[in-house]
């Protein structure tokens, strides 16, 4: 049964700790310490669906919070807790106290930039269409066994795993300036693992749609481009299975937008995070080479909260709303994702870019939804899921975009991958390549590698208008956070020989 939607006066259960947000300013005031609390309620849900039967249906929660303090030098200590009152938030701020005037002893690091921000109150409250809860697990379990049955019919060679996600998430971050902000991440997903085998061949691909709430699995349109991305994802499985290897080699290359998000996130979106200046390739001497030509000219990069998506985000954890940022310009660089405490070395305004895996966690610059905007796109009348590769032949003919007799390669989905922003250099694995033509040559996946300004610099065209749903989620210093993404359907790039295609995927 669907229930009304979430407003912005909606209570949460994050809104029932006053006394807790009280306490701590309070006595906060009587150490003359500044600080951030962060308390965090998460609820979620996991179902997972392996050819036709029920492996897992688990719940789990998570309620807390944690306490950044800072001395007036600048001198911090941190302490979390599951226990959330006004007695325990009192402790851990003690606790943190002292372990701040540690620090100072220690000789190290200090930052007052919490002491110049303005106070801050806000509440953003997503509406949600399909809150959680508003479904029992025996009709999510019955909807996935549903999409689960279908997915396993088209190929008696395939292995289908069906796994959907929901998670309902508050926050409430308060300072002793005065600023209290409350707002929600909600996020859920189905995500579908296609495995092929015949012999000993085997293939493995997936297909998956994100967003907020249960409409991943009750909304028509969304189960219509599920089902689309599924069975494409499904029957390039089974190709795979007689594909042959591409030579090793510099091509010209055709992306989609997935694997364009691998690039922008993986390849250029950390090297942009501010904490890392000193050793990113977009760093001097800690400081961010802003205004230098890092792109082609017809390359922005941006990266920003986007109600409805997975890795939405509105305001940081450090209480600063997130700002959208143009990281790239027109192939220039503008700016980077700055949080409260790594900015200003870095030379740059904070853009509210600190975000936790939960409240036991100190914050880090990260990215929420990278994409890669070209200009002048053309334009493709078909939806992505819709486009097959003999279609985007077609298209680069049409817009004069390969040239005959001229060999272009289409990767095809991104398979994870490895990057060293200090270097400059990204490894990643596609799920498949075609070689272009009248009729597409299949072959299996490869390593898809070179250096970060390259591919960026190497970008000629986008075709068709920016999609964003490129899921996934972000690793760094042993904390995980929702990521998501894209580009235009496809981007393509000039053959360059700091990029390479050649090795087999992993």
């Amino acid at each position: 049964m669907e229930r009304p939607v979430r407003g912005l006066t909606e209570r949460l259960r994050v809104d029932v700790h006053n006394d807790v947000v009280e306490r701590a300013r309070r006595v906060a005031a009587e150490l003359n310490c500044g600080y951030i609390l962060r308390l965090q309620d998460k609820k979620e849900t996991l179902v997972n669906i392996n050819n036709g039967r029920t492996e897992e249906i688990a719940t789990g929660s998570l309620v807390g919070m944690g306490v950044q303090v800072f001395t007036a030098e600048g001198f911090s200590g941190f302490a979390s807790s599951d226990l959330v009152s006004a007695q325990a938030v009192e402790d851990l701020l003690k606790r943190a106290f002292t372990l701040a005037r540690y620090a100072k002893e220690a000789g190290g690091e200090m930052s007052r930039a919490l002491f110049g921000l303005a106070p801050h109150q806000e509440r953003r409250i997503l509406p949600l269409r399909y809150p959680y809860g508003s479904l029992g697990l025996d009709r999510v379990e019955q909807e996935l066994g549903a999409i689960n049955k279908e997915l396993q019919s088209l190929d008696q060679r395939l292995s289908v795993r069906t796994i959907h996600r929901l998670v309902d998430e508050e926050w409430r971050i308060a300072r002793h300036d005065g600023t209290d902000v409350v707002f929600n991440t909600p996020r859920a997903f189905v995500y579908n693992t296609f495995t092929a085998k015949e012999g000993q061949e085997t293939a493995t691909t997936f297909a998956n749609i994100p967003g907020s709430d249960l409409a991943v699995l009750l909304d028509p349109e969304f189960r219509q481009r599920l089902m689309k991305r599924s069975r494409k994802a499904a029957q390039l499985a089974v190709a795979l299975l007689s594909a042959g290897r591409i030579k090793s080699g510099h091509y010209k290359l055709v992306i989609d937008y997935p694997l364009a998000k691998g690039l922008a996130h993986e390849a250029f979106g950390h090297a942009a995070e501010t904490d890392g200046m000193e050793t990113s390739i977009l760093g001097r001497n800690g400081r961010m080479r802003v205004g230098e030509q890092v792109a082609s000219s017809i390359v922005s990069i941006i990266d920003g909260p986007v109600e409805g998506d997975y890795a939405y985000q509105p305001i940081s954890a450090n209480g600063i709303p997130r700002e959208t940022v143009t990281i790239v310009e027109n192939g220039v660089l503008k700016a980077g994702l700055a949080d409260l405490f790594s900015a200003e070395a870095a030379g740059v305004p904070v853009t509210g870019a600190g975000r936790v895996e939960s409240c036991h966690h100190l914050p880090l610059a990260r990215m929420t939804n990278i994409r890669i905007q070209v200009a002048n796109p053309y334009p493709v009348e078909k939806p992505f899921e819709d486009l097959t590769p003999a279609d985007l032949y077609e298209l680069l003919r049409k817009y004069n975009l390969m040239e005959p007799g001229e060999e272009v390669l289409y990767l095809s989905g991104f398979q994870g991958g490895q990057v060293n922003p200090a270097f400059g250099n990204f490894v990643f694995n596609c799920s498949g390549i075609y070689r272009l033509g009248e009729k597409p040559v299949l072959y299996r996946g490869a390593i898809f590698s070179g250096q970060i300004l390259s591919a960026l610099q190497a970008v000629i065209a986008g075709l068709g208008p920016i999609q964003i749903d490129a899921m996934g989620t972000c690793g760094k210093l042993f904390q995980g956070v929702p990521s998501s993404g894209g580009s235009h359907y496809f981007l393509v790039l000039k053959a360059d020989e700091e990029i390479t295609i050649g090795g087999e995927a992993q």
